[in-house]
């Protein structure tokens, strides 16, 4: 019954909301209702027909282990999306001059001639974004932009001076089942960097460990002298399916954990590793995913740090940001902090310094790196795509940090 509502709910919203957009165009267009049956016929044809492809849609997320029916299913809601949200733009900017000419016909009589200095910016944007999300499906999500940042930080022994670093996140290999050449310049394009490490923070899969069959041979070819290291994500858990049972879920979770292990990582579950080096050594930890509810908190940084050695340098390596936040901050002796997860929104903008995206509503700290009290965090961009198959602004991030034993000047 309750998917019922929805599915109503969510026709009657689309009808009204093509119906306002139907009557914005004729007024910016001056098109009459007589006479113009073939536009209207292909206005309300499109309407049907995607309305028509989401219920299909919609009918479709028990069999989404399917990787060729998971891409058709994100690619109908990328051009849902890529419709619906311009003209959710022009129907702001349509409203706005309705309640303009309301006012003005209470105080003044007519004002029709003020109409269109609201339609006319409402249809440019919307045609823009509509633009942009076009673009941000056909090529955004596979335009790759490597991020270079040097970490200083106090007390890292000489050995480790210049240690470079390649942090890779949230793949997501749903979305890519039939990109494998995707995957391969990934691999392709770190190796490159000539990395002495290689570290993954989580969301290896959107769901299921079958995502994984095509990868793992691929993503083996990933190389690092000091080694490759991993740690799970909230979506390697496979908590967005409805499972027939307990045993299920928990067989598809121990299968992709063998999987990332078959991939070459050493997969790091509230454990730490000693990076030993010209007779020096650090200490790279990992946890399971820890986030603000509704996602896991399978992560223990206590038990992550049980067998450290106190006098040195340590990296954690915690999939959400949120855990810097709530946990890590304060603890003096986790130097670095690695994450993802927010994917900068898959949408926003980075002009230098200045940077916006809807994830600052939600995470303090979403893309980029970050330093309080000597502590540094840095979130990975994300290399996949989840909800919308594509990026706005945002593009996928392959991240080279390199170390230095004296601490960089805060800018």
């Amino acid at each position: 019954m309750r998917s019922v509502v929805i599915i109503a709910f969510f026709t009657l919203f689309i009808l009204v909301m093509d119906l306002y957009v139907y009557r914005g165009i004729q007024h910016l267009t001056g098109l009459a209702l007589q006479g113009r049956g073939a536009f209207a016929l292909v206005y309300w044809g499109a309407t049907l027909a995607m309305l028509a492809a989401m219920a299909w849609a919609g009918t479709r997320f028990r069999n989404l282990r399917d990787p060729s029916l998971f891409s058709a299913v994100m690619l109908v809601i990328g051009i849902f999306l890529m419709i619906y949200l311009p003209k959710l733009i022009f129907n702001a900017a349509q409203l706005l001059s309705d309640l303009t000419l309301l006012a003005v016909r209470v105080f003044h009589g007519n004002g029709a001639v003020f109409r269109k200095w609201f339609l006319i910016p409402g249809a440019v944007m919307g045609s823009l974004m509509f633009l942009a999300f076009g673009l941000g499906m056909l090529r955004g999500r596979t335009h790759i932009k490597i991020f270079r940042e040097e970490i200083g930080i106090a007390g890292l022994p000489s050995s480790f001076q210049g240690l470079k670093m390649v942090q890779i996140s949230d793949l997501h290999l749903a979305a890519f089942y039939h990109r494998p050449d995707y995957v391969k310049r990934i691999v392709v394009q770190v190796n490159s960097l000539e990395p002495d490490l290689i570290l993954f923070t989580g969301d290896m899969v959107h769901n299921f460990s079958e995502e994984l069959d095509p990868f793992t041979s691929i993503l083996a070819g990933l190389d690092a002298p000091l080694g490759k290291f991993a740690i799970l994500g909230n979506h390697d858990y496979g908590h967005y399916y409805p499972w027939a049972s307990e045993g299920e879920k928990n067989a598809n979770l121990a299968r992709v954990k063998e999987q990332i292990r078959s991939a070459g990582f050493d997969l790091l579950l509230n454990d730490h590793r000693t990076i030993s080096l010209n007779g020096s050594a650090l200490e790279i930890m990992g946890v399971e995913n820890w986030g603000k509810p509704p996602f896991p908190r399978q992560g223990d940084l206590s038990k992550a740090m049980e067998g450290t050695e106190p006098g040195l340098v340590k990296i954690l390596l915690s999939h959400d940001p949120s855990h810097w936040d709530l946990q890590v901050r304060g603890r003096e002796q986790i130097a670095l902090t690695l994450s993802g997860h927010t994917h900068g929104m898959q949408f926003g903008f980075e002009i230098g310094r200045l940077r916006w995206s809807p994830a600052k509503w939600i995470y303090d700290h979403w893309a980029g790196l970050y330093r309080e009290n000597g502590q540094y965090l840095y979130v990975n961009r994300g290399l996949g795509c989840t909800g919308f198959p594509g990026r706005v602004g945002i593009r996928p991030e392959i991240t080279l940090l390199t170390l230095s034993c004296a601490p960089v000047q805060e800018p």
